[in-house]
């Protein structure tokens, strides 16, 4: 993709603060394309790794089918850049975003980038590689990742949410059926930020609340059973 000007991110980490994520306008706009540093004034950039097809084959198996190689004239067609973020000590944790559709695709992934090793780690599994992270919540026992999918259509399209244990790697997939925008701890709960209201997450319940906007400016909750699915231009 042809990259059309270039702007910093201002949030800093890492011990002495000299570590931000990188931002460059590119075909979707601005976004982040990995971590800078910056050394006695010099800048040094940290890539966020790209998927390759081998990775494409042995991840998304399903979708080799419906798109393979020779749809896109043997080019492996992506851009996977840094999505919902959080900062944790010396890492920062990430998820990937990527549009999946009309050539392009990706492999879906978190992980963290440590400033210490000054390295990726990225997890991918069978849950996450075909989604993009739309919201995530790092804990110290877990990682909450919302996840979606975006094609070819003018909005995402839901994914789950994923609590991805930090000590056994296991993940556990909630199937909901809206967007998750954010994601916030609530006592013994979650909130479930989407389009339109939110969720409350306690053990295996799920319950929704649309809100709606009344004259004058004030708002009203409302419990209901589920969200309506997001539109589409078609």
């Amino acid at each position: 993709m042809k990259l059309v000007g270039v702007c910093l991110a201002l949030a800093t980490f890492g011990a002495q603060n000299n570590f931000h994520l990188e931002h460059h306008r590119d075909t979707f706009g601005m976004r982040s394309h990995g971590v800078m540093e910056m050394v006695n004034g010099q800048a040094k950039f940290y890539p966020l790794p790209q998927s390759t097809w081998e990775d494409y084959v042995r991840l998304r198996p399903k979708d080799v089918a419906m798109n393979p190689l020779a749809a896109t004239h043997g080019e492996y067609e992506r851009e996977e850049v840094i999505g919902p973020h959080q900062i944790e000590g010396a890492k920062v944790w990430f998820g990937k975003s990527f549009y999946d559709g009309e050539g392009e695709r990706g492999v879906g992934a978190f992980g963290y980038f440590d400033t210490e090793a000054r390295q990726y780690r990225l997890f991918s599994p069978p849950e996450v590689a075909p989604c993009e992270v739309s919201a995530m919540l790092v804990e110290p026992d877990a990682v909450w990742v919302g996840l979606d999918h975006q094609g070819e259509d003018i909005s995402t399209f839901p994914g789950g949410l994923l609590r991805w244990d930090r000590a056994s790697e296991k993940a556990r997939l909630y199937a909901i059926e809206f967007v998750v925008t954010a994601i916030e701890r609530r006592g013994d709960g979650l909130r479930l930020d989407t389009r339109g209201g939110y969720a409350e997450l306690r053990g295996d319940m799920v319950e929704r609340f649309s809100v709606r906007r009344l004259a004058g400016g004030k708002t009203e909750t409302v419990p209901i059973d589920k969200f309506p699915p997001s539109p589409t231009h078609y």
